[in-house]
């Protein structure tokens, strides 16, 4: 008999007879009075596997407690004997487990002809102090390979798992002639693989967590890659995707100074005042309907200086799950929306990569090969869109400017201030450069005036004037390179900057934070700008198409064949954006290069000058196109998608508006437009949108018209109407604005080389009828400079 057979022999006689006298106990008396000594041992590993042949070490600690006192490692550490419930599982001197029978010097482990059925047990030994503990360990063939495989348990026809759902993984290993090697839980026993031998781990806990017994469980969307490792053999890994965002329901509540309670609705806020709050709540599911909380979602206004929001948060709501009707809890994102000024604007929430549902990489899941944006992954997902209304008058200032006086020669280097209440002169400031454009910064803060010698900021508090150099990527700065052209817009969050020289074929974005420097490139023909509400992409469209730039770095991303655009209008439920030109196009946001063209609703050609707006959770897009007699004013509604009912947890409001969702699965659909017929004569050169009357206006005609218009011309979207209002003004409107609280317009004229008189007309839009109004300026002004560019200032 070889020596370690002799050990386990010897080893169960001793173990015997402690046992029948009380060993294990682990209590011994101490000589002082009144006091106790408790011994206990401790085995590690208490649980374990070994390919047969292999081996591993087992240890054993004894512990002394005394008085009660936490155990504490004996010190020294006593003679601890080990001893082997199978004999085809024996232990060194050393105490190195053997998945077999060990040598005679105890330095080769050989496997047995026949392997251990279930369990073998390892006892430790204190004879000393008379405490035992004992360890498993089950014994199998070498693991030359482990598949995994999840289709018991991964749900038919789905390629992702909602956020705290589970799924059970199994592991198949194989011998290295492929043999597989059985699992003890399908009722093997000798040389079986318990479910819990296996190592389990997911290498992005954060996505998803896996139990001892392969049971991973949904986290936070994402993909994760599952592994279990038997024995130092490593499993192929199979991915766990946790779902992506699908579908954002925007609600508001009453403001308190509590976590938001009922009631909580989808519709648009009217009568709001200067100075009022709400609590606007994001309610997210992925795309089969199920919650995903624990995500912070982006909140955006289109007029931040009208409405904006604070900080969002994640708060936990109290609810009844519908499926158990047992109270519950669910968390969701809210922000606080502030009213600042009166005036209209639209909110949407919106999870935009990478912040917020990130691309991932391709994957393999138990439903086979896939890519991360089959899945969802990586693009925007918007809610529906809400609008909102602030009552009160927004006073405000007017700017005038023009590129000649009045006389018609002359150049002019001023622009001309106005009270917009009083029509009183508030300044004239003077400009080192001929203007030859005019945009107000959405903040009211900074007005930009272009020009062939360089671009002229305004402050507007100081009417200070400043020929503004930016920092130009790869530019001269001694003497600096000018930014020189036409302003072309700036972003809703007053952040950038486009400028336009259409002669020199140049175009330049500009970041006015000094982030970054700005960016100058050469395309030709550049006369439009959209800007990306959530201050994800700019858009430039111009003679060759439409040039797509990630905001943040200036980076040119993509690009499309659009021809002639004039005018980029992004839409609020952020799903796609249109550029007018040859044909109006539109374009979904996850997609620049391919255009989406429903069948015939969008007309051959659309003059220039789109506007957007929603109601009650539906954008729509406006605008006029037809020749001159001829014209007709559209309003096309756009949807997408539904939301889908939420599944598990009852929904922060019952409502299930209409809404985006993932823009990039999303199914758009552009309604049959609504036509009104227009009596404009001219060719329409600029058009303004009042958002919290809902009413677009023509601004600005061409000059050269032959024929003087008599009325003012507009569309009313409630009334799905033109509007004509009547003015005594003479000739025609070269460019004009609109007050944010939607009451007054204003356009300037220019009698020509008759009488040389140049005029800014006021009109009362809040008492006008329409027609058959017969309402006439209320206000007008002289102005020293012909006024080919109007504005008015936000406030």
């Amino acid at each position: 008999m070889k020596r370690t057979s002799t050990l386990i022999g010897i080893g169960f006689a001793v173990l015997l007879a402690c046992l029948q006298a009380g060993c294990g106990s682990s209590a011994t008396s101490s000589t002082q009075p009144g006091s106790k000594d408790v011994y206990s041992i401790v085995v590690l590993p208490s649980k374990f596997t070994l390919n047969s042949g292999d081996q591993s070490a087992i240890a054993a600690t004894v512990y002394l407690s005394h008085d009660n006192n936490p155990p504490e490692p004996l010190v020294p550490q006593p003679e601890i004997q080990f001893f082997s419930s199978d004999q085809r599982v024996t232990i060194s001197p050393t105490n190195q487990v053997c998945a077999g029978q060990w040598d005679a010097s105890a330095r080769f482990c050989t496997p047995t002809a026949t392997l251990p059925a279930g369990y073998v047990t390892i006892t430790a030994l204190s004879p000393a102090y008379n405490v035992t503990d004992t360890a498993s360990v089950s014994v199998h063939p070498r693991a030359a390979g482990i598949t995994l495989d999840a289709s018991g348990s991964w749900p038919a026809g789905q390629d992702c798992v909602s956020q705290n759902q589970s799924i059970t993984y199994s592991a198949v290993p194989t011998q290295a002639g492929g043999a597989p090697i059985g699992s003890c839980s399908a009722g093997l026993t000798a040389g079986c693989i318990y479910d819990d031998d296996y190592v389990w781990s997911s290498d992005n806990p954060n996505v998803a967590t896996v139990s001892a017994f392969g049971v991973v469980v949904a986290h936070n969307p994402g993909v994760a890659n599952i592994f279990a490792k038997l024995n130092g053999t490593v499993s192929a890994p199979l991915a766990f995707a946790t779902c992506p965002p699908d579908k954002i329901v925007l609600s508001t509540s009453p403001y308190t100074t509590t976590t938001p309670v009922p009631p909580f609705a989808t519709s648009d806020l009217a009568s709001l005042s200067n100075g009022d709050q709400r609590y606007a709540t994001a309610s997210m599911v992925d795309k089969y309907g199920f919650p995903l909380s624990s995500v912070l979602l982006t909140y955006t206004s289109s007029a931040p200086i009208k409405g904006s929001f604070g900080t969002p948060l994640l708060l936990a709501y109290p609810v009844t799950d519908p499926m158990t009707m047992q109270p519950t809890t669910v968390t969701r994102t809210t922000a606080t929306l502030g009213i600042h000024s009166a005036g209209g604007f639209t909110m949407t929430a919106s999870c935009a990569p990478p912040e917020c549902n990130p691309a991932v990489a391709n994957f393999v899941s138990p439903n086979g090969p896939t890519t991360g944006s089959a899945v969802g992954f990586g693009y925007p997902v918007y809610s529906n869109v809400l609008g909102a209304t602030a009552n009160g008058i927004s006073g405000s200032r007017v700017l005038v400017t023009g590129t000649l006086l009045a006389d018609g020669t002359t150049e002019a280097h001023r622009m001309e201030v106005f009270n917009s209440e009083s029509m009183a002169p508030l300044a004239v400031v003077a400009m080192p450069n001929v203007p030859n454009s005019l945009v107000v910064s959405p903040d009211g803060k900074t007005a930009y005036a272009g020009s062939s010698s360089g671009l002229m900021v305004v402050n507007l508090t100081s009417y200070e004037v400043t020929l503004q150099t930016y920092p130009i990527e790869g530019g001269q700065t001694n003497p600096p390179d000018l930014v020189t052209g036409k302003v072309l817009g700036v972003s809703a969050d007053s952040r950038y900057v486009v400028v336009s020289d259409v002669d020199n074929s140049l175009v330049f974005l500009i970041d006015t934070t000094g982030t970054k420097k700005a960016t100058r490139y050469t395309l030709a023909g550049i006369n439009a700008v959209g800007f990306a509400q959530d201050g994800s992409n700019i858009w430039l469209g111009g003679d060759s198409g439409v040039y797509v730039f990630q905001a943040d770095t200036f980076v040119l991303i993509g690009s499309n064949a659009s021809s002639n655009v004039g005018s980029i209008a992004w839409m609020p439920d952020g799903q796609s954006y249109f550029a007018s030109g040859d044909q109006l196009v539109n374009y979904s946001t996850c997609d620049d290069s391919n255009p989406q063209l429903p069948g015939t609703n969008l007309p051959s050609a659309a003059t220039d000058g789109l506007a957007t707006t929603a109601v009650s959770g539906i954008s729509h897009l406006l605008g006029i196109n037809g020749t001159p007699g001829a014209y007709s004013w559209f309003d096309y509604s756009v949807t997408a998608s539904s939301l889908v009912p939420q599944q598990s947890v009852a929904e922060i409001t019952d409502l299930v508006p209409g809404g985006t969702g993932n823009v990039c699965t999303a199914t758009v659909t552009i309604g049959a437009p609504v036509t009104a017929a227009s009596g404009l004569q001219c060719t329409a050169q600029k058009l303004s949108f009042a958002p919290a009357l809902k009413q677009q206006f023509v601004t600005g005609v061409d000059p050269a018209c032959g024929t003087a218009e008599s009325a003012l011309h507009g569309y009313d979207l409630a009334t799905q109407s033109e509007i004509t209002l009547s003015t005594s003004a003479a000739g025609v409107p070269l460019s004009g604005d609109i007050l944010d609280d939607g009451r007054k317009l204003y356009f300037g004229t220019w009698s020509g080389n008759v009488t040389q008189t140049s005029t800014l007309h006021r009109i009362d839009l809040a008492t006008s009828t329409g027609t058959p109004g017969t309402l006439t300026e209320d206000a007008s002004v002289p102005v020293s400079v012909i006024p080919d560019f109007v504005a008015v200032v936000p406030n």
